[in-house]
């Protein structure tokens, strides 16, 4: 064999080993592209709409006393419990001791004179049976029995008076509960009705506070029942149902609306924020064939019909066309080609082609990791 020929057979089998090294795209398949989905959902004339909200003691305080006086001694501080009647804060009683005990004085001396008044008309009263007085006698000591009589009656109501303000110095507790804030301090001179401890009460559980805009408050019924979720306390949703809708708005036109806990999750404190997912109730007119999907997921063709891309079962797209019947809080309300639970794509839906292998987001994390 010459040397040339030689040669070209070392290069055609070179050629042939290489080219059976070379990849096979055919084999290896369709790379799919890896997007972001949700979940198609029933609109059924009711839309979820999540807002912030705070957790508050459905029943809460601000207790303080009646008199004024000098803080001898508090017996609480913040985040402590106590039982209904306990002593919560004492002031110093020793002006009204000297008070109850100078008015319990006057009565007496005022029960004396009663007594001498009484002997007296009674005396008079006898003499005037036996004609040695006048009517006019008569008169005078009866007019000095009421006198003393009504100095009586006031010098009892004094003293009553004196006994109940030394009982005030005592600060006694209405419900059992826990104090939420105390706001005086020992040896402080405090006034009439001057705040002294923010007491909640344990007796009727605890409320969700939010507000609702007043595009949503006519959808939201008294009495209807919804989901809170604390998220200091995890993501377990609690049953709650709407006790109170404000009829005045607060600042840009928001309704306050008040949630009832059914229970009270252990660790649940007044303040923590809250997560509250109203179920509102829908338009009457609402289709009954009417769908729910991210706004995002909308590709528009026009100024009220658009097209989302649908997941099929061979993780293909299908171009489905909707009709846009409203747009509320990045969610679309949309009739067409489309069921409750089937995927579509959530975001980028322009970017993708119908019939374009893809995997969703979810499940391209657990392929590719």
């Amino acid at each position: 064999m010459r040397i040339g020929q030689w040669k070209a057979l070392v290069f055609i089998s070179l050629i042939g080993v290489l080219g059976g090294c070379s990849p096979n795209t055919e084999s290896d398949g369709e790379r799919a592209r890896v997007v972001d989905t949700a979940r198609v959902k029933a609109a059924n004339g009711a839309a979820d709409v999540v807002l912030s909200g705070r957790a508050v003691a459905a029943e809460n305080t601000r207790l303080s006393f009646e008199i004024s006086g000098k803080v001898e001694r508090l017996s609480v501080d913040v985040g402590d419990t106590f039982e209904k009647g306990t002593v919560l804060a004492v002031l110093d009683d020793s002006r009204y001791r000297l008070v109850a005990d100078r008015a319990l004085a006057s009565e007496q001396e005022a029960k004396a004179s009663l007594h001498e008044a009484r002997l007296a008309f009674q005396r008079q009263q006898q003499l005037h049976e036996k004609g040695f007085v006048s009517e006019a006698a008569l008169d005078n000591a009866r007019a000095r029995l009421d006198t003393a009589n009504s100095r009586y009656q006031s010098a009892q109501a004094s003293h009553r008076l004196a006994r109940r303000d030394q009982r005030l110095t005592k600060l006694t507790a209405p419900f059992a509960g826990s104090v939420s804030a105390r706001r005086v301090e020992p040896l402080e001179r405090v006034n009439p009705n001057q705040a002294v401890l923010d007491v909640i009460s344990d007796r009727e559980g605890f409320e969700v506070e939010t507000s609702v805009s007043e595009t949503l408050v006519e959808r939201l019924i008294t009495g209807s029942r919804h989901q809170v979720v604390v998220p200091s306390l995890g993501d377990t949703p609690l049953a709650a149902r709407v006790s109170h809708i404000g009829s005045q708005p607060r600042s840009s036109n928001n309704y306050p609306v008040i949630l009832k806990l059914k229970e009270t999750p252990a660790g649940l404190r007044s303040g923590m924020t809250a997560q509250v997912h109203l179920a509102l109730a829908g338009d009457n007119n609402e289709r009954q064939d009417a769908v729910r999907v991210p706004l995002t997921a909308l590709v528009y063709d026009g100024p009220s019909r658009a097209h989302v891309m649908r997941l099929q079962a061979d993780d293909r797209l299908q171009s489905v066309v909707v009709e846009v019947l409203a747009v509320h809080q990045g969610v679309a309300t949309v009739t067409g080609d489309l069921e409750a639970g089937q995927a579509v794509v959530a975001r980028g839906a322009e970017f993708v082609a119908e019939g374009q292998k893809v995997s969703a987001l979810d499940q391209g994390a657990q392929r590719y990791n």
